[in-house]
């Protein structure tokens, strides 16, 4: 095991359930990058049933178990599924609402860059992005009892903040970036979509997904 900092910060960070990306772990990104240092962690997550792996789009590192039918992991999987299937019609919701309002027809990726101001004005003046937002404050990842438009875009922002979806960008703080993990919200996304219909048993299966 190496004794090196940034080697204990990412091991822990990626058995404490963390997707890490450039915009909120730039230190471990910057670690994992060189091969050497990927070969560490990989081998030192190995002994404990567990690999390192990238998202899809190669934006965040996250760990998953090497094999399910050991003690514990399909529990932990399980857990996970559960946690992201409570959340995924809320963050949705969420998405399609930042669309509307960037008049635009792609998803929020990792760097883009969501002004709180902008979502404030169009919302404010707009009686059908005012009603989604409403909707969207009333799910439970969101929910606030704040009628004020500005109030509810500030809570939900600062719960996508909790989450890991979001960084504070710049010293104004009305300017938010998005990290990695949407990109592994969107493997979820497409695995839920693959198996739509398929037994539970089936879903914890699969090995790619990520602790918790």
């Amino acid at each position: 095991m190496s004794n090196n900092p940034l080697f204990e910060r990412t091991v822990t960070a990626l058995l404490g359930g963390e997707v890490l990306c450039e915009y909120r772990h730039e230190d471990l990104v910057t670690y994992l990058s060189i091969p050497d240092n990927q070969a560490r962690v990989e081998q030192f997550l190995n002994q404990m049933n567990r690999k390192l792996r990238q998202t899809n789009t190669r934006d965040a590192w996250v760990c998953a178990y090497q094999d399910l039918s050991s003690s514990g992991a399909k529990e932990s999987v399980r857990h996970q599924f559960k946690e992201v299937a409570n959340h995924l019609e809320a963050l949705v919701q969420f998405l399609r609402l930042v669309m509307h309002v960037e008049t635009g027809d792609r998803p929020v990726f990792p760097g883009d860059h969501i002004s709180e101001g902008k979502l404030i004005q169009e919302i404010s003046s707009t009686p059908t992005l005012e009603e989604k937002l409403r909707s969207l404050t009333e799910k439970r990842l969101f929910y606030t009892k704040n009628q004020d438009v500005a109030k509810r875009v500030r809570a939900v922002m600062e719960a996508l903040v909790k989450e890991g979806y979001l960084v504070r960008f710049g010293t104004a703080g009305t300017v938010y970036q998005a990290t990695g993990k949407w990109s592994w919200l969107y493997d979820m996304m497409s695995f839920i979509q693959t198996h739509e219909g398929i037994s539970a048993d089936v879903v914890e299966e699969d090995n790619q997904m990520r602790l918790t």
